[in-house]
């Protein structure tokens, strides 16, 4: 644990916490409704403030670093997840786009947040050593990820003219 943890990463990790709870409830419950949606806006705003504090914090190495770098892709996954939903009309693909790279967001999260367990329980005595479990958490919890995320993924819609196509016994071409 660090002694003494400024606001900003106090905060930080609370609404991690928050967002890792919300996420898990997202990726359990039905993709539709109100509670859906309201989630979803919970998550989104807390992880851009998880985001936008993780660029504030500099206590594990002093200065910029890859873990900043984390955080600002984690935040285009955020932002390029939440633009199909708020345009209009949709995007025919817009459910595809939105689980897609809301998905990578959690995964984002999770990576960072399985960093921190493992940085914080070994007992690592040099620089290299945590740089290599920061890669061995983020890699890990990254291709379970994408085993996850691949197989639920929503099948992509497809445009009117596939649609008749098969329905009259076809396959699109």
């Amino acid at each position: 644990m660090i002694p003494n943890p400024t606001p900003a990463g106090t905060i930080h990790a609370a609404l991690a916490l928050l967002c890792i709870a919300v996420g898990l409830i997202q990726l359990w419950r039905p993709k539709r409704g109100a509670g859906h949606r309201a989630r979803g806006y919970l998550f989104v705003y807390a992880m851009i403030a998880v985001d936008g504090l993780a660029l504030l914090v500099y206590r594990a190495t002093g200065s910029f670093n890859v873990l900043h770098i984390g955080a600002i892709a984690n935040f285009t996954c955020i932002v390029v997840a939440i633009v199909p939903m708020l345009r209009t009309p949709r995007p025919r693909n817009w459910k595809y786009l939105h689980y897609y790279w809301i998905a990578w967001s959690y995964v984002g999260l999770l990576s960072a947040g399985a960093t921190q367990v493992a940085i914080r329980l070994s007992p690592l005595t040099s620089p290299g050593q945590v740089w290599a479990m920061t890669l061995a958490a983020t890699v890990t919890v990254t291709v379970i990820g994408y085993m996850v995320i691949e197989r639920n993924r929503p099948i992509p819609e497809q445009g009117a003219s596939a649609v008749a196509t098969m329905q009259q016994g076809g396959a699109p071409s």
